[in-house]
């Protein structure tokens, strides 16, 4: 009896047999009426998202179920796509690996976007709602992150990983010759963030998007250069589905959504970027991108544009360095288009820096309204107190309006108020809740 045993067993593929959730599950790109589920096993295997949601107080349960198969080759990742969903209606949701269900180890359940105008008899009513996001977390220094416990009291509607997720080696001297090793330290790193209890509970229940700065990218201050840039833009991708990435003509991670009568524009700061010290530097984009930049804001018809980049994107600083100004004239012609086009409502995210704060650029005599950019940086990167004493009464820059706050942060975005007279306040809150930096701006501030 014992051999026959051992034969049927040995009948079922090892793999499918010992297939287990490595990662996630994330809650992705989410619609009005759809959701992107991502996970990760430790070998090929079918995924089953069994869900179920709620709406209003009747408590209309739906049932379903969806399925995918993670993919082949490493890493073993893998997308269930839900839709038919209701707007702003409660999703509650199981993992299955291989037909058995994996104990979830935080609550599974998530919110759809609510939908613009859902007032039949208000024409003026538009959907509030908040957008957290953050940058510069290093899971292999800091394993807890008392900063996106905190975002998690807040229950935004999307939170935005803007860069430096993860901490790849420093110098591309050791990522050495063999892209073997390479793809699998990466995809290591992308996996070990996804393991911080906090941020493993915000992905779970939260939309989560991201786009890399260096760091997570490659070596610090990395650019097109970076021999190991097709693997990194792959493993990438991987690990973020967001709602798409770079166009058919164009590669990279950049993308965008809509919330309401919000559009956010994600960039990619690093796969096209001439490098820092070249003297000869010119972008930090690429061409296509930012014409995909310019088509989408003279198409979008949202009340707030937001920008979102790992970089400063405002800051004017003299000399060389890691923000958009330090690339040619690429930036200032960008900005003279936008206000030669009438592109109203554009405010600018962005991180890199360690440090939360604001910015303002605003040029005196020229018919153009301020360009703000909220800086949220040091999610969980550096707690030196020497270093954030010394760094308390740092005014940054020329363009800083707001104190420089060191400590650990994340940035929030609430958008309010009827047609017409739409607000974004923009705060840095830090890890226990208290308001570091605020600024309210209304959408007739922005033309």
């Amino acid at each position: 009896m014992k051999i026959l045993i051992l034969t049927v067993l040995m009948l079922i593929p090892t793999r499918m047999m010992a297939a287990e959730l490595l990662a996630g599950p994330m809650i992705s790109h989410t619609t009005t009426s759809s959701a992107i589920i991502w996970v990760e096993t430790d070998a090929p295997a079918k995924v089953t998202v069994d869900y179920w949601t709620q709406t209003g107080r009747a408590m209309t349960i739906t049932r379903a179920a969806k399925e995918t198969m993670t993919s082949e080759s490493y890493p073993h990742t893998g997308t269930v796509t839900l839709s038919g969903l209701v707007q702003n209606a409660r999703v509650h949701y199981a993992i299955s690996v291989n037909g058995k269900q994996i104990r979830a180890l935080v609550p599974q359940v998530f919110r759809t976007m609510p939908a613009m105008q859902s007032r039949q008899n208000d024409s003026t009513y538009v959907a509030d709602f908040s957008v957290g996001f953050g940058s510069c977390l290093n899971p292999g220094t800091q394993p807890m992150q008392p900063a996106f416990a905190e975002v998690l009291q807040h229950r935004p509607n999307a939170f935005l990983f803007i860069g430096d997720i993860n901490y790849m080696p420093g110098r591309s001297s050791h990522y050495g010759e063999e892209p073997d090793p390479v793809r699998y330290a990466m995809a290591g790193y992308h996996r070990e963030v996804r393991h911080v209890p906090e941020i493993r509970a915000l992905m779970a229940t939260t939309p989560s998007y991201g786009i890399w700065d260096d760091h997570d990218y490659g070596p610090n201050n990395s650019d097109r250069t970076f021999s190991y840039r097709e693997e990194t833009l792959e493993l990438y991708r991987r690990y973020w589905p967001n709602s798409g990435g770079g166009t058919s003509q164009t590669k990279g991670i950049f993308h965008k959504f809509r919330i309401s009568d919000v559009e956010f524009f994600m960039l990619d700061d690093r796969y096209h970027r001439d490098p820092n010290e070249a003297e000869d530097r010119k972008t930090m984009f690429g061409r296509g991108q930012i014409d995909w930049l310019k088509a989408s804001l003279k198409a979008s018809t949202a009340t707030f544009k937001v920008i979102a980049n790992g970089n400063s994107m405002v800051v004017d600083f003299t000399g060389r360095g890691e923000r958009w100004d330090n690339f040619g004239t690429e930036r200032d012609d960008f900005l003279k288009w936008m206000f030669a086009e009438n592109i109203t409502g554009v405010v600018f995210i962005a991180g890199d820096w360690h440090v939360g704060t604001l910015n303002r650029l605003y040029r005196e005599g020229q018919d153009t309204y301020p360009l703000f950019e909220l800086l949220s940086s040091n999610a969980a990167v550096r707690t030196d107190p020497i270093v954030q004493r010394s760094r308390s009464g740092w005014r940054g820059n020329p363009q800083s309006i707001a104190t420089v706050y060191p400590g650990f942060n994340f940035g929030l975005l609430r958008f309010s108020g009827p047609k017409g007279n739409r607000e974004l306040n923009m705060k840095i809150v830090d890890k226990d809740g208290n308001v570091q930096i605020k600024y309210v701006l209304g959408e007739n501030d922005l033309r």
